[in-house]
């Protein structure tokens, strides 16, 4: 309290006593003043952190590790799987038959006792001709309906299905065949009613002078259509008779009069027929090809795969090859089917060439290396084992023989009994022994061996390949060679990115 008179004790432990405010204000400076200069001020020395210093190095430890890891190239590892891969080539192909149009001999009504599509022996009534039309008038006055029974409602429900199940847009004709084929079965359907009917009437009214039957003069398969290439030979094929928009199909059989002379039916003398195939010339050149290797081989008769595109049916069968002005043709020798494609003239084709089945892989995976080529019969057995190797001469600094057991493990043996062998065991030039007959051969051929690297363990590891057929993307090896590939295998996609022996540990798979 200042307004009293204290006692003030410092450092000496002397009493000083102060009267008045000012006194004692003056006093506290003095002393505060005495005790600053003996304050001495020391810097800190700053302690270092390594809790935090370890956590920044593993941070920046795993930052670089996944920059890296993104940055590197992944990669790209196949499954191998058995598949087959072929070249298809697609052509329109012309039919041609032995077939013969067979003409009315008078005007009159036909009345038909053959389906379309039927064999019909040699000298069997195919129509009859109503000349005068008695027949055809008392049918017509008759007013009875055709009952269609449940064999004969499914055939006609049978061809509208038929059509509904391959329509394709972009095919025209497709149409007109269709709307040919139902009026073909409605016609059918109602022929057969009416040859009841016909019967019946020439009983009740005795019209015989009017009504004949006409017979075949040979057998064969009737059709009741024609578009002008009857007469047709493959020799008289051109490019010109495979413009499709000048094609034109008649339908021959009518309920309507006929004139004399008019073709009545068409039947189909042999089931032997031939397709013309409109061929590329890339396709001409591969048969072509395959006709010289045969007649190499003494083969007469070459073979190709077809298939057509409507109906996926396929077959293998001879051909011959011709070529007229700038168009090239491979004439396709048939003796089944004739009756399935009795109404078509052109068919979709597709030409199966070099088909095969193997395993399926990249072609960019295959990569060659080199191997030292020896004979089958210097590899043996040797010591604790029953693993295959080669006996190799040594020789010390001395010149004393010595023999040494080199294991072959990474090796691969032909069809002519050449076996393969790392250029890792052996240097070139060197000898090796056949142990049954003592006889020496010298390591020195070399041969390259095309194969890929296979990573199932991890690491690439080169296994040979027998290709059966390679394109620029995918190839087929043969299966089941020895120390080859096998079904579900992993190799590399593209080998020129890795070494043997590399570790595989950042790939995708494809």
């Amino acid at each position: 309290d200042f307004r009293n008179n204290f006692v003030h004790i410092d450092e000496n432990r002397q009493m000083s006593i102060y009267t008045t405010k000012f006194d004692q204000i003056r006093e506290v400076k003095i002393l505060a003043k005495r005790r600053n200069k003996k304050v001495t001020r020391f810097r800190r020395v700053p302690r270092l952190n390594i809790g935090g210093i370890a956590f920044l190095f593993i941070l920046v430890y795993i930052v670089v590790t996944c920059v890296i890891y993104w940055k590197k190239p992944k990669i790209s590892v196949y499954e191998v799987t058995e598949k087959d891969i072929s070249n298809e080539y697609n052509c329109t192909g012309l039919i041609l038959r032995e077939e013969k149009i067979v003409d009315t001999p008078k005007e009159g009504y036909l009345n038909y006792y053959y389906m379309d599509g039927t064999k019909v022996p040699k000298n069997k009534v195919v129509y009859t001709i109503d000349s005068s039309g008695e027949i055809y008038n008392l049918l017509k006055n008759a007013n009875e309906t055709v009952s269609l029974s449940k064999s004969e409602r499914n055939l006609l429900w049978d061809t509208i299905s038929d059509f509904r199940k391959t329509y394709d847009s972009s095919r025209y004709n497709s149409v007109s065949d269709f709307v040919y084929g139902v009026n073909n079965t409605v016609l059918e359907l109602s022929s057969s009613g009416m040859s009841e009917n016909v019967e019946k009437i020439l009983k009740e009214n005795k019209l015989t002078d009017s009504y004949e039957s006409v017979t075949t003069a040979q057998s064969g398969v009737i059709c009741y259509t024609m578009d002008g290439y009857e007469d047709k030979t493959a020799d008289d094929v051109t490019g010109k008779d495979f413009d499709l928009s000048k094609y034109e199909k008649t339908q021959i059989r009518s309920s309507e009069q006929v004139k004399k002379n008019a073709p009545a039916y068409k039947i189909i003398t042999s089931e032997d027929w031939k397709i013309v195939l409109h061929i590329s010339k890339e396709l001409y050149d591969k048969l072509e090809e395959r006709q010289n290797d045969n007649a190499k081989k003494n083969v007469e008769t070459s073979y190709v795969k077809i298939k057509t595109t409507r109906d996926n049916l396929t077959a293998t069968v001879p051909y011959t090859l011709s070529t007229k002005e700038k168009d090239y043709f491979a004439i396709l020798s048939m003796n089944d089917y004739i009756v399935h494609f009795l109404n078509d003239r052109f068919l979709s084709i597709d030409v199966v060439y070099d088909s095969v089945q193997g395993l399926k892989i990249p072609t960019s995976s295959i990569l060659e290396k080199e191997y030292y080529q020896v004979p089958k019969e210097y590899f043996t057995e040797g010591g604790d084992s029953n693993k295959k190797g080669l006996i190799k001469e040594v020789y010390d600094k001395s010149g004393d023989l010595s023999y040494s057991f080199v294991e072959t493990s990474d090796c691969y043996e032909d069809a002519d009994g050449m076996v393969y062998v790392s250029k890792d065991l052996f240097s070139q030039g060197e000898w090796i022994r056949n142990q049954e007959n003592q006889e020496r051969y010298q390591i020195s051929a070399i041969q390259k061996l095309k194969g890929v690297y296979n990573v199932n363990y991890g690491y690439c590891v080169f296994k040979p390949v027998d290709i059966l057929y390679k394109n620029e993307e995918y190839s087929i090896v043969k299966p089941g060679t020895e120390n080859g590939l096998s079904n579900y295998d992993h190799i590399i996609v593209d080998a020129s990115t890795v070494t043997e022996d590399d570790l595989i540990n950042n790939y995708k798979s494809e």
